[in-house]
């Protein structure tokens, strides 16, 4: 099927809902009163103190980015033998009568194996982790992050991950999964997983366009939609490279999420940043969230930008060169949109609240006692 055909919608038998601006959304389904909580952890990249555990054998013919990656393991093992241990157990008591789940933004584990044998067991060890240690008798779903695909042979390690977690989703959600993309309900809400790194556009497009008439359509994806301020990684979302040689299928893509006002939960930043969106006759509303708790700082909620004007300065005053017209017309391409926008370096652990009316996101910086900051996603 044409690509272009996939990314059509048609308006046809919609009522509309007319904000501020001019903007049309579609009007949702009634009222259910259907009400529940998600606890969420960002990222966590899984790792063991000994690297050998699951690293041995890894060698990469590029030493510098071999070298980059075994600071890493170390990086890991310490927040492992220690503060991730403690984020845990701050997730875990975020779980009550009424939370449906435990969702887990991608780059589970660090990865970095030598062979499919070892990446299944790595993946097994950290699930059965988190599973235990947050919420045993909740189902709990994770999205595949770049980490998650990485080794000697990406190509192995990739499919050692489809493998295992279209098997162990399958399981958690009790129904057939067979891909690293699919959709999943909950009452009249649609949570559409998306495989960011390997993106198959026509699979996605077909996922998003069946989850159409939900409640809230959610979108769980490892890294971000929008462009991110940061000078090595503003590259780096749905769909975008260096040369934005993919924009039209971006802008499509884009349209296609903002006609099911969708919600779009992430991490692979490791930040905390909120962004809040309207175009393309419709809404986007991003939440990242972060578990990689690397610094005692971090268990601080503090903001690095914020407000639309603060969207996408940060990489342009720590480098100067990249502030090219290309670039800057990346940027001011989504920032017309922006109703809200806030980063913060903040990691922790994360509590979503969903009813007809709300959804809200609760944030634990660290292993705090105390909620650090909710943020209002509807």
């Amino acid at each position: 099927m044409d690509r272009r055909h996939f990314f059509k919608i048609s308006a046809a038998g919609l009522a509309g809902l007319t904000l501020p601006g001019g903007l049309s959304l579609a009007m949702g389904p009634k009222s259910t009163g259907d009400k529940y909580s998600v606890v969420i952890l960002g990222d966590t990249h899984y790792d063991a103190m000994d690297p050998e555990l699951y690293h041995k054998g890894y060698e990469l013919a590029d030493k510098v980015r071999e070298a980059n990656h075994r600071k890493e393991f170390a990086r890991n093992g310490q927040m492992w033998a220690g503060r991730s241990k403690d984020l845990v157990k701050r997730a875990a008591c975020l779980v009550d009568d009424d939370t449906r789940y435990v969702f887990q933004m991608g780059d589970l584990i660090q990865g970095d194996t030598a062979d499919a044998e070892t990446h299944k067991r790595y993946l097994d060890d950290a699930l059965n982790l988190f599973k235990a240690d947050v919420a045993p008798s909740l189902p709990f779903v994770t999205v595949a992050g770049n980490h998650d695909l990485r080794g000697n042979d990406d190509a192995v390690c990739t499919q050692a991950y489809t493998e295992y977690m279209s098997a162990r989703m399958s399981e958690e959600l009790d129904q057939e999964i067979k891909s690293t993309n699919f959709l999943f309900r909950s009452g009249p809400d649609a949570f559409v997983v998306v495989n960011f790194t390997k993106p198959k556009v026509d699979e996605i497009t077909a996922l998003l366009n069946g989850a159409r008439g939900a409640r809230h359509v959610f979108v769980i994806i490892h890294g971000p939609v929008f462009p991110f301020d940061d000078t090595k990684y503003y590259w780096w979302y749905l769909l975008g490279n260096r040369k934005d040689s993919k924009a039209d299928e971006r802008r499509e893509m884009r349209k296609l999420l903002a006609s099911l006002n969708a919600i779009v939960l992430c991490g692979h930043t490791h930040k905390t940043e909120f962004l809040d969106w309207y175009g393309d006759g419709g809404h986007i509303t991003q939440m990242t969230m972060s578990s990689v708790w690397r610094s005692e700082s971090q268990a601080e909620y503090k903001l690095l930008a914020s407000g639309r004007d603060g969207y996408g300065t940060l990489l342009f005053k720590a480098k100067p060169e990249l502030a090219t017209e290309a670039n800057k017309a990346l940027f001011a391409e989504y920032r017309e949109g922006i109703r809200d926008y806030s980063l913060s370096d903040a990691a922790g652990s994360y509590k979503m609240l969903i009813d007809d009316a709300h959804v809200y996101v609760d944030f634990y910086a660290g292993d705090s006692a105390q909620r650090s900051h909710r943020f209002t996603l509807r």
